[in-house]
């Protein structure tokens, strides 16, 4: 991903201490449904993310990508039915032969590959452009949806072995969007791997962003970006999403966030983690691949979205620019 030359990467400075995350606790006004209301809007706004219980029922296509998980672990290195032999990440044992089913970075499997993994219909037809889906998109950023070609592939977590404390990783993705989801295909119960979000960090970092959906930073912003990034880190609490298959966080690309740790091991259950990462924007504009950094054929080309030309630059109080925020039904 060019992580090295992107500013999001910058390493965090010294004084940061990132905190333990807190499990999120449901608002009363939580919901499943594909509507927005006043509340739901303004908590998205202030916070950056809205978690929407049991929004899909679509048990068959959970089950088809479970399984689907196990069909493509390489070589057997760990196997379903021994639990033991997923405790701890195979890292040491991924070959670069492995990585045709995704990368291994620390204790996360990121199970993809460019042109099958990630883009079959149980992942499109049953979660990225599932109509429940589109139609709560649509109330966030309107319409036209771009119709999604293929969803980031699922996101495993490995329990760590017990009596290891594990460590959150903050950052932020520097892929060209306008709205993320996650959405739950097992259940996944409080401090076992949660997505997890650094709650309003997105109204920080929005404006050294080149344009409102941008993926770059100029490098005359990348100084002032890592301050910004730093001071959110150091002094918010995250959050960690526990919940069932069909839940679905929705989130603003700018908000901090990282991957939970996952601390089933040796209890009932134990789990893998797994989560479907979808992207979405507008459709009916002038898109373009970025080379060096991407999305594009180079280099993060699991995301579905894209540059435009005619985004506008980024100012401090134009984060909603261009967001619909439809109450809808």
């Amino acid at each position: 991903m060019n992580r090295e030359r992107h500013a999001a990467h910058r390493p965090l400075a010294d004084y940061v201490v990132i905190r333990e995350a807190e499990v999120f606790t449901d608002p009363d006004f939580t919901n499943g449904e594909a509507s927005l209301s006043d509340p739901e809007i303004d908590f998205f706004k202030e916070n950056g993310f809205l978690l929407k219980r049991g929004f899909l029922d679509e048990p068959e296509a959970f089950e088809r990508i479970i399984d689907y998980v196990w069909e493509n672990v390489p070589r057997d290195l760990f196997r379903r039915d021994d639990l033991e032999s997923w405790v701890g990440s195979p890292v040491d044992k991924w070959t670069e032969e492995d990585e045709q089913v995704g990368q291994i970075q620390g204790d996360s499997w990121k199970m993809r590959s460019r042109e099958g993994i990630g883009t079959e219909p149980f992942f499109l037809d049953g979660i990225a452009n599932n109509q429940r889906m589109r139609t709560l998109v649509s109330l966030f950023i309107g319409e036209p949806i771009k119709r999604a070609r293929r969803v980031r592939g699922v996101y495993c977590q490995f329990p760590k072995p017990p009596g290891t404390p594990g460590k959150l990783a903050p950052h932020l993705d520097y892929t060209a969007g306008q709205l993320n989801a996650m959405v739950f295909v097992d259940a996944v119960p409080p401090k076992c791997g949660g997505f997890t979000v650094w709650p309003r960090s997105h109204r920080r970092l929005h404006p050294y962003w080149d344009t409102v959906q941008s993926g770059s930073i100029r490098d005359d912003q990348a100084e002032g970006y890592a301050i910004a990034r730093d001071a959110a880190i150091h002094e918010i609490i995250p959050v960690e999403f526990s919940g069932e298959a069909g839940d679905v966080i929705i989130w603003h690309p700018r908000l901090l966030h990282s991957a939970g740790v996952n601390h089933s091991a040796g209890q009932d259950p134990q789990i893998l983690r797994m989560i479907v990462p979808c992207d979405y924007q507008l459709d009916d504009r002038d898109f373009f691949d970025d080379l060096v950094h991407g999305p594009g054929p180079n280099h993060q080309w699991w995301v579905d979205t894209r540059h435009f030309h005619g985004d506008i630059p980024t100012t401090p109080d134009n984060i909603w620019k261009g967001w619909r925020f439809a109450h809808g039904l």
